[in-house]
């Protein structure tokens, strides 16, 4: 008989009793976020905080007597190699967790960290595979604001979101179904490509709800920068650092939730379209 006592807090999450609209999987991921933040919250900020190393050392530890040895593009990619597989490994730790909580499940950190260290050389593929195509819009969104007017701009957004909706599911379906990359890519791909305008709906309002607290950090250092003189840039990067520390700290496991549910509801819909019983 197994010790693992189930969880009242999140119970009846999952499987879902029904399709969601749009506004019922953010309540839902919400209510998901909720229950499991405690469980995922250390987790989450040491995945921010090993996403935020290479900033916070050319910031604060910087000196111009290492430029020789930490500059070097050898071990530069080699820091991003190491901060990388750290949060594949921890990405996975904290989606496990989640889909633990949804079930009722109480979490186990050995099987969830020894899950996600046997399957990190394919869970590297799958991260790359959901993240990919987000992280080349981030980088090509610069070059367009450059270019476009903020009019034209807005309207190319969509655009530029859509295929997203059809590739970042694939990082849930390899973590909470066990699939392998190429699987989990295909499987994501399948069930998206028939609802993607609903996850496009998801990722805006996540997108919008992040970026409105992002602009915290930034208003606080700008408050900060006129309380001074001579304004303290020390002092402004280390507590802009910080609030971003720590608004990342949430928005993980809240990003994360938003994808298992937004997963389950498509396995829902995919099953009730093909006639097959849950």
């Amino acid at each position: 008989m197994s010790s693992a006592q189930p969880l009242q807090v999140a119970a009846g999450l999952l499987p879902l009793p029904r399709p969601l609209m749009t506004g019922e999987v953010l309540d839902a991921a919400f209510r998901l976020f909720r229950a499991g933040l405690l469980r995922t919250l250390p987790y989450s900020g040491l995945a921010v905080l090993v996403l935020e190393l290479p900033t916070l050392y050319s910031t604060f530890l910087f000196t111009p007597g290492t430029r020789a040895y930490f500059g070097s593009s050898g071990v530069r990619w080699m820091a991003y190699g190491m901060v990388f597989l750290l949060s594949v490994v921890l990405l996975g730790v904290i989606t496990l967790r989640l889909h633990a909580v949804a079930q009722g499940v109480r979490p186990r950190f050995r099987r969830e960290i020894g899950i996600a260290l046997k399957r990190l050389p394919t869970a590297v593929l799958a991260t790359l595979f959901a993240f990919a195509y987000p992280l080349a819009a981030a980088i090509v969104m610069p070059v367009l604001d450059d270019i476009l007017p903020p009019e034209a701009l807005v309207f190319a957004l969509v655009p530029l979101l859509w295929p997203v909706a059809l590739f970042v599911v694939a990082l849930p379906a390899f973590w909470c179904d066990g699939l392998g990359p190429f699987s989990a890519f295909a499987h994501a791909v399948r069930l998206s490509i028939r609802r993607s305008w609903r996850l496009v709906g998801a990722i805006l309002t996540t997108g919008v709800m992040l970026a409105t607290f992002n602009l915290l950090p930034l208003t606080l250092a700008a408050m900060l920068s006129q309380l001074f003189v001579r304004p303290d840039l020390f002092l402004v990067a280390m507590l802009a650092s910080i609030f971003y520390l720590v608004i990342g700290a949430f928005g993980v496991p809240f990003v994360l939730s938003v994808l298992i549910v937004a997963y389950q509801d498509l396995k829902l819909r995919d099953r009730q379209r093909r006639g097959v019983a849950s």
